[in-house]
């Protein structure tokens, strides 16, 4: 694991007044939440289920699959490592630029890995694992449903993992497990740290064939849901409540943050259909960048530098409220201002 991932809060605590680094969003209503599990508090006063079965039977009931095709795990992350493990020393093909836990998760666990070279494909073992981030970490791009669909069912020798940790996040389909129940070649993660914004509490799942399923909690340890974690995933599940009131009106305050950093001299903005977009920076590092943003404006970015396939300009920020992200363009106009004044 690389310690640069998003949320750096925990390095400068007070200090940050804006954070553009999560890509979770910020403005979640936890009143009701917290009225629950105060209420049930006395569960950290015994031992959870050893593997959270009562809310894989509510998540299958909610997905439309039957329950053996479901497994919570502690995020996301632990799905990714779980089936490195399960299929160790397997072929793992990564398109780039892309979250960094699943090459972390494939060298742990003596994959070789590709980053879908086409000189490597006619030379790798057939045994072999796509890893696809859907919508993908750090760009924001979506691929489409159907597209996937046709190649995952047109290569059933291969397995696909696709990543949907991030699909609350855009208004793009995305793949529905209960139309995948006939393949067996596919295993879809999702994170409901994500969905219901609650990363500090780790909570993710794998839907897959009962087969794969069961040979992934054959190797998993018991316990890695705490009971808190597992009483609050009941409660969000049963009641589904939107933790992002208004995702298009999200989006399009996204767009417009993307349209304005756009306009700056100096960065150029990929493409997005999610609430976060990846940017490059000229004459600057993001790193140099993080630490004047941080110092003179209290406001804290993504360093994208340590993500294969991009370089030292990199950085990735996420859409918040709109007078925040205009005090995002604030200070990058300044920035980039004093940057130029510098060079002449």
């Amino acid at each position: 694991m690389i310690y640069g991932h998003g949320d750096e809060i925990y390095r400068y605590g007070d200090k940050v007044k804006i954070n553009f680094s999560s890509n979770v969003y910020s403005q979640a209503d936890y009143t009701e939440l917290k009225d629950y599990l105060m209420q049930h508090f006395d569960v950290v006063g015994h031992y959870p289920e050893p593997d959270a079965h009562t809310l894989e039977i509510m998540i299958a009931e909610k997905l439309g699959v039957k329950e053996n095709m479901v497994m919570v795990t502690s995020g996301a992350n632990e799905a990714i490592y779980l089936i490195a493990q399960l299929y160790k020393g397997w072929s793992s093909i990564i398109p780039q630029p892309t979250f960094s836990e699943y090459e972390d998760a494939c060298r742990m666990f003596n994959h070789v890995i590709s980053y879908e070279v086409k000189d490597e494909m006619d030379v790798l073992p057939q045994d072999r694992i796509y890893w696809i981030c859907n919508p993908n970490n750090p760009t924001g791009n979506v691929l489409v449903k159907g597209m996937l669909n046709h190649i995952v069912r047109k290569h059933p020798r291969y397995l696909y993992v696709i990543d949907q940790s991030y699909a609350d996040y855009t208004l793009a389909p995305m793949l529905e497990p209960k139309e995948m129940t006939d393949v067996f070649n596919l295993m879809l993660i999702h994170s409901l740290s994500k969905k219901y914004c609650i990363p500090g509490l780790r909570l993710g799942y794998i839907v897959a064939s009962p087969i794969i399923i069961g040979r992934l909690k054959h190797i998993r340890q018991p316990w890695t849901i705490n009971a808190f974690a597992i009483e609050a995933g009941k409660y969000l599940i049963s009641q589904d409540k939107q933790m992002i009131p208004d995702l298009k009106g999200y989006l399009t305050e996204a767009q417009r943050l993307r349209q304005n950093l756009e306009a700056i001299e100096g960065l150029k903005v990929m493409k997005t259909d999610t609430n976060f977009m990846l940017v490059s920076i000229k004459n600057s590092t993001s790193m140099e960048l993080k630490r004047w943003l941080m110092d003179n404006y209290g406001i804290l970015i993504r360093d994208a530098s340590n993500i294969r396939g991009l370089d030292e300009n990199y950085f990735r920020v996420t859409a918040q409220k709109p007078e925040e992200d205009d005090q995002l363009v604030e200070a990058l106009t300044e920035y980039v201002s004093h940057l130029i004044e510098t060079s002449d």
